[in-house]
C-alpha cells in the first residue's frame, strides 16, 4: 500500500505525530473482541477526522464475501450519500482504493477529470476532495475496504496528511484483523467445547443402550442415530432424552 496516485496535492501542514499516538491509544482502549466492531470504526472515523486538518467527514467501506461494498461506520449521514454515488456506479476512490489496495487522493479538478459524475454530485454535499486509504487485509489475498476521507477544500489533501492518514489507517486496520482473529478463534474454541460434550453426552447414551440391549458400541450408534432420523431430532438431544429418562426410572 505505498502507491500514492495524486493529483494537484500541495503540502501545506503537518498534524502533530502523538496526537495519531494518542488516537491510535484511544482505539486499542476501545477494542473490545465481545462488542460488534462497528462501534470501533466509527471511533476511527471520529478520529480521522480529527487528525486531518481538510478532513470534514469520513467513512469507512467494507466488502462483502462476494466483493459488495458498503458503508460500516460514518461520521455524517453525507458520507453514506457520498459513498452510495460510489456504490452505484461502481467507480470512485474509495472503490479503487479497497480493489487495488493503493491509496487514492485527488483534488477537485483531479476529481472532475477521473469521476466528472461523482464530483459533481458530491459536490452538492460540500465535497470537492477524496482521500480513501485501503485497510490491511484480515488474511491474505483478501479485499478488507477502505477508509475515506472527505474534504471541502478544492485543493486537496496535503502530503503529509496522506501520511498520517496512511499509518493511522493501517496501524488500526492490523488492530481489527487481531480482534477479528481472535473473535474467529474463540468462536472455534467455543464450537470445539460444545462438540466435546456432543460427544460425551452420546458415548453416555451409546453406554446405556450397550447395556440394557447386549449390543456393541457400533449397534448402540444405529440405534441412536435411528431415532434421531425418524424422530426428526438432533442426534446429541436423543442421547440427552434417553439419559433423563434413565435418571428418572433410578430416581
Amino acid at each position: 500500500m505505498d502507491v500514492v496516485r495524486s493529483a494537484g496535492v500541495g503540502d501545506r501542514w503537518f498534524p502533530p505525530l502523538d496526537a495519531a499516538a494518542e488516537a491510535l491509544q484511544d482505539l486499542y482502549r476501545a477494542l473490545n473482541p465481545a462488542e460488534h466492531i462497528d462501534k470501533y470504526l466509527n471511533r476511527l472515523c471520529e478520529h480521522a477526522v480529527e487528525l486531518i486538518d481538510d478532513a470534514d467527514m469520513a467513512g469507512v467501506t467494507i466488502l462483502g464475501d462476494e466483493g459488495t461494498p458498503s458503508t460500516a461506520a460514518r461520521t455524517s449521514r453525507e458520507v453514506a450519500l457520498v459513498d452510495e454515488l460510489q456504490y452505484r456506479s461502481g467507480d470512485g476512490p474509495c472503490i479503487e482504493a479497497a480493489e487495488s489496495s493503493e491509496i487514492v487522493v485527488a483534488d477537485r479538478i483531479a476529481a472532475s477529470e477521473r469521476w466528472p459524475g461523482l464530483a459533481s454530485e458530491a459536490r452538492r454535499f460540500g465535497v470537492q476532495s477524496f482521500l480513501s486509504i485501503p485497510l490491511p487485509p484480515l488474511e491474505p489475498g483478501a479485499r478488507a475496504g477502505a477508509v475515506n476521507v472527505y474534504g471541502s477544500r478544492s485543493d486537496g489533501f496535503a502530503r503529509s496528511e496522506v501520511a498520517l492518514m496512511n499509518l493511522f489507517t493501517t496501524a488500526a486496520g492490523y488492530a481489527i484483523g487481531s480482534t477479528e482473529r481472535y473473535r474467529g478463534a474463540r468462536q472455534l474454541a467455543l464450537q470445539l467445547e460444545q462438540a466435546l460434550e456432543s460427544r460425551a453426552v452420546i458415548d453416555q447414551a451409546k453406554g446405556v443402550l450397550m447395556a440394557v440391549h447386549g449390543v456393541d458400541a457400533d449397534a448402540a450408534f444405529e440405534m441412536l442415530v435411528d431415532k434421531s432420523q425418524r424422530s426428526n431430532t438432533k442426534l446429541r438431544v436423543v442421547a440427552e432424552h434417553l439419559l433423563a429418562s434413565v435418571r428418572i426410572t433410578e430416581t
